[in-house]
């Protein structure tokens, strides 16, 4: 190690900052982070003023006029700590205190972050008011001076934060999602009685706690503390399940993580928590969408694993780290279980819809960090015709006649998994009359376009005598692709062959195949039937 002793002292290092440091962490925020930013101030500093009860922020977004401005009635700013709104790394905030900001940068830079423009306007219970101007200006000279102007036109308690001359414009679009995103980040502190206006509409909470309880694999909770620090201890709380409010279009499941109550990231589904290794979660799958896993941490805010815009986790820290085997484990399982309750999810696991948790014990947990859940049930495919009748329960609802179209089917896969010399024959017969029955009950019952008092029972009866007369009156309807056509009258010719001609002819696994599409496309055509 080298010798300090013999140290001679040069000359004294200028560390003052440079004002292009607000102008560096420009691109980490965007409206939203940046907006965020400034609620989390504001609940922040409601927190240190004994006023998270009936803390109220008004938030106003002017597309036209491009304006953003925030008001909160958080308690304001002592004149003392002026400084803290320039000052980067300067922070009211106290080591170890539960809060949601921390970095003694982040109002400050998300608001220079948002617009060239920013005007703070603060007053401290009922003293003496004061409004502080953060301007290009300023950022683009050398002295860090600022001045802070005496204001009486504000309430007691109050802070505003106006931005102008913004750095990226938003629209109405970009309004309604802020309204969702604050709906669902601050959705305990709103829960807790804190209210959070946007352009007069007060925000509602959102959770995601919408679990489905089937037998047995009801959802799990584990609680248990961990140490990223010798000195810092994080409480975890984390809630895995099988959801009930699973949005195919949203992709709505994943890993969901809170740190101090506010939501960091929703719908995760990344290497970091086990997606995309085949031995664990697996890729990502609308087989495996009915997985959810919450994460919610408690702490000291310097060892919450969010990035410095809170929009993101930082997976190599260490309050994430000693979560991850657990993390892991959890959300491996339930996506399993997913995939493997896919055939019938609204019997196995929908139906299910109050119920209670199942402790995972702490114990359990730190012992060997392998937890011990329910094993998961074998995988059997369903039969065609089961799998067939769920992918089509609504159009089986509205229209039971389809139900024996949807059946034969299924049939068709029984036939063709028997060890019969002459399987291919049986199954022939049997889709060409399945597409014969369809064209009836197409007829029979659209009776829109074929009038019943028309087409009665001999009118049908001398109709069918020909597969052509039925085509024919079918297709001045529905237009059937040429193609279809061509391979329905080539089937029918060999079906016919089978029937009515002395010789008997083969049929290839090929050709049923072939003509199993052409029929599954008709019927797709005809009755909207999906496979």
């Amino acid at each position: 190690m080298y010798n300090n002793s013999h140290k001679k002292e040069h000359h004294i290092i200028d560390g003052t900052p440079e004002k292009r440091l607000f102008l560096s962490i420009i691109s980490d925020y965007g409206l939203r982070t940046g907006l965020f930013e400034l609620v989390d101030n504001a609940i922040d500093c409601g927190v240190s003023n004994g006023k998270s009860g009936d803390l109220k922020i008004d938030i106003y977004l002017d597309a036209e006029r491009q304006i953003i401005s925030v008001t909160d009635n958080a308690g304001g700013i002592k004149e003392p700590q002026l400084r803290l709104l320039v000052a980067p790394g300067a922070s009211g905030n106290k080591a170890n205190q539960e809060l949601i900001g921390i970095f003694g940068v982040g109002g400050k830079r998300a608001g220079i972050a948002l617009g060239e423009r920013v005007e703070i306007r603060t007053r401290f219970k009922k003293e003496q008011g004061f409004q502080v101007d953060i301007t290009t200006e300023w950022i683009e000279s050398e002295d860090w001076s600022l001045a802070a102007y005496e204001i009486e036109n504000i309430g007691p308690g109050t802070t505003t934060v106006d931005i102008s001359k913004l750095r990226q414009s938003f629209t109405e679009n970009d309004i309604t999602q802020i309204f969702s995103q604050l709906s669902e980040t601050y959705a305990w502190f709103i829960n807790q009685g804190c209210t959070i206006r946007l352009n007069g509409t007060t925000i509602t909470p959102s959770l995601f706690e919408n679990w489905s309880y089937p037998p047995t694999f009801e959802p799990r909770q584990l609680n248990l503390e961990i140490y990223p620090t010798i000195q810092h201890k994080v409480l975890v709380e984390i809630n895995a399940g099988l959801i009930s409010d699973r949005d195919p279009e949203l992709e709505n499941y994943g890993v969901y993580i809170y740190c101090n109550n506010r939501l960091i990231t929703k719908e995760l589904k990344s290497r970091e928590v086990g997606y995309f290794i085949s031995s664990e979660a697996g890729v990502p799958h609308p087989d495996a969408s009915l997985c959810r896993v919450i994460v919610k941490l408690q702490g000291p805010a310097e060892v919450m694993p969010w990035n410095s815009s809170k929009s993101n986790i930082n997976f190599n820290h260490p309050s994430f780290s000693q979560i991850r085997p657990t993390l892991i484990s959890l959300v491996s399982y339930f996506s399993s279980l997913s995939r493997r309750l896919k055939g019938n999810w609204e019997e196995n696991v929908l139906s299910y819809t109050s119920g209670d948790y199942q402790k995972i014990t702490k114990e359990e947990i730190l012992s060997n960090r392998k937890i011990v859940l329910p094993k998961l049930p074998r995988v059997r495919a369903l039969p065609k015709s089961d799998e067939l009748k769920i992918k089509n329960k609504k159009i089986l609802l509205e229209k039971p006649w389809t139900l024996g179209l949807v059946e034969s089917f299924g049939l068709i896969e029984v036939i063709m998994k028997q060890r019969l010399e002459t399987k291919n024959r049986a199954a022939l017969i049997l889709l060409d009359s399945n597409l014969e029955i369809g064209l009836k009950e197409f007829i029979v019952s659209r009776t829109d376009i074929f009038k019943p008092n028309i087409y009665d029972d001999n009118k049908i009866s001398n109709l069918f005598k020909a597969r052509h007369q039925v085509i024919s009156e079918i297709t001045k309807h529905i237009d059937i692709p040429q193609e279809e056509l061509n391979k329905i009258r080539y089937y029918y010719s060999l079906r016919n062959k089978l029937i009515h001609e002395r010789a008997t002819i083969g049929i290839t696994d090929s050709q049923i195949i072939d003509y199993q599409k052409t029929v599954t496309k008709l019927m797709k055509l005809l009755f909207g039937l999906r496979f």
